[in-house]
């Protein structure tokens, strides 16, 4: 497949990555020349100097034989002008655009993207607001992510010297879980490994377990977390992604507070939110965020987009009182420090956006893909249906052929959980999920195998 990624951000590094890892063509379009030398320099993709709304560009980069355009700059006008213009030049490339502005994916204006050639409109803030408000729920460290139509639930544990993983093996460990729950992998040392019976986990070590949603409360009980109550909910950083959060969180009934340092900023949110208190302030500032705390915020969301800023907030946070801590950051190489100084969860709306746009680069039945770690593996829920090979459905599914390197589980249609060791003689029907949990170098086979 030959991808053209416009604009050379965090997304689109991220994006262009991924794609070369998974050996498809790629070319970047870029218009900062000091951006575009770095992104020849660490990937092996073509890079045009130049811009997305360029014809000429586009066509410097290869658009007439492209399979897929992927527009995401930080500019929504930019990426959607390039989308259209990419559909003009080919109309059979596939065009996805990143828009920011939630006003352009909901509401009266909302724009419906068949109208103007573009195949898929993407933002993150619907997807970081929904697990924002999931983690509010639970205490402790970890992440919380749901999958395959909120059917089944992905829990992330860090190993801590304290907690229930630290001193457990794999075998002893599944066998005190609820049934239909399993832990799935392992990361340690920015290595991924599928979970062998055999395995002890180590300090350090982050583990996935996945499990029915009636099920998280047992699993997070045999972790050592809990169920949590928390109403006073402080938002650092009211741009777009703060914007969806505080609307989300008042749908739920909580009591939000914005700091958004940007007085025009600040007042646009105060005149769109109903429930939230939005103050003018700097909610990186130590001193202030101390003060604030003390006003009785019981859980903090650090929301501005440096990385550094988000992080430092979120301990500051941390450190002095909040009973929930989560913080924005992108750069996953920061996981291990935030949990170190007691940061409970981040979110990262790179990866949320990267979710959405793996969907449409992939060739077969896939309904939503979780990345795990630093793209070392990912969780692909495949939907069987009447279009799928037809072994399939008709080999029961013990005797799938799956790859080194994953692991795999049914979903039926009357919501049971399979798992082809327990299960060997059960068949896939139409209307099943198979969720596969895939080390990165075999997802490709994976896709093989199901599309």
């Amino acid at each position: 497949m030959y991808v053209i990624i416009i604009g050379a951000g965090e997304v689109g590094r991220y994006l262009g990555q991924i794609l070369v890892d998974e050996r498809q063509d790629v070319a970047i379009i870029e218009q900062d020349e000091a951006a575009a030398r770095r992104i020849s320099d660490t990937l092996d993709v073509q890079v045009v100097h130049g811009t997305g709304v360029s014809r000429t560009d586009l066509r410097r980069a290869g658009i007439e034989h492209a399979d897929l355009l992927l527009a995401v700059t930080q500019i929504d006008e930019v990426n959607l002008v390039a989308a259209m213009t990419a559909e003009r030049l080919n109309p059979k490339c596939r065009t996805v655009a990143r828009v920011r502005n939630r006003n352009y994916l909901s509401g009266r204006d909302a724009l419906a993207p068949g109208e103007y050639g573009i195949d898929m409109v993407v933002g993150p803030e619907r997807a970081v607001a929904d697990q924002v408000v999931s983690l509010l729920h639970y205490a402790g460290h970890g992440q919380i992510t749901s999958i395959a139509d909120d059917r089944i639930v992905l829990l992330e544990f860090p190993v801590q010297p304290h907690s229930t993983l630290a001193f457990t093996g794999n075998d002893d460990l599944s066998a005190s879980l609820p049934t239909r729950a399993v832990i799935a992998a392992v990361l340690g040392d920015e290595r991924l490994r599928i979970a062998e019976p055999a395995d002890r986990f180590q300090v350090g070590e982050h583990v996935f377990v996945l499990c029915a949603p009636g099920e998280v409360n047992d699993v997070l009980g045999l972790m050592g977390s809990e169920l949590m109550h928390v109403k006073r909910v402080l938002l650092i950083g009211g741009g777009s992604v703060g914007q969806q959060v505080a609307s989300a969180l008042e749908r739920m009934r909580f009591d939000v507070t914005i700091l958004e340092k940007n007085r025009e900023r600040a007042e646009q949110l105060a005149s769109v939110l109903s429930r939230s208190l939005v103050i003018q302030a700097d909610g990186t500032d130590p001193e202030d965020l101390i003060e604030r705390l003390k006003e009785g915020a019981e859980a903090v969301v650090t929301l501005v987009p440096d990385d550094s800023e988000s992080l430092l907030a979120a301990i500051v946070a941390a450190r002095n009182g909040a009973k929930k801590v989560i913080a924005r950051v992108d750069n996953q190489a920061y996981t291990q420090l935030a949990h170190s100084l007691a940061v409970d969860s981040l979110i990262s709306p790179r990866r949320a956006i990267a979710d959405q746009i793996l969907r449409y680069v992939r060739r077969s039945r896939i309904v939503s893909t979780t990345m795990l770690g630093n793209h070392q593996g990912e969780i692909i829920d495949f939907e069987i249906d009447a279009k799928s090979k037809p072994h399939l459905r008709e080999q029961p599914i013990g005797d799938l052929k799956l790859p080194k390197g994953c692991m795999m589980g049914v979903i039926t249609r009357s919501g049971d959980f399979l798992r082809p060791e327990r299960n060997p003689d059960a068949k896939l029907s139409a209307g099943d999920h198979v969720v596969v949990v895939a080390l990165r170098e075999a997802v490709a086979k994976i896709e093989e195998l199901f599309s």
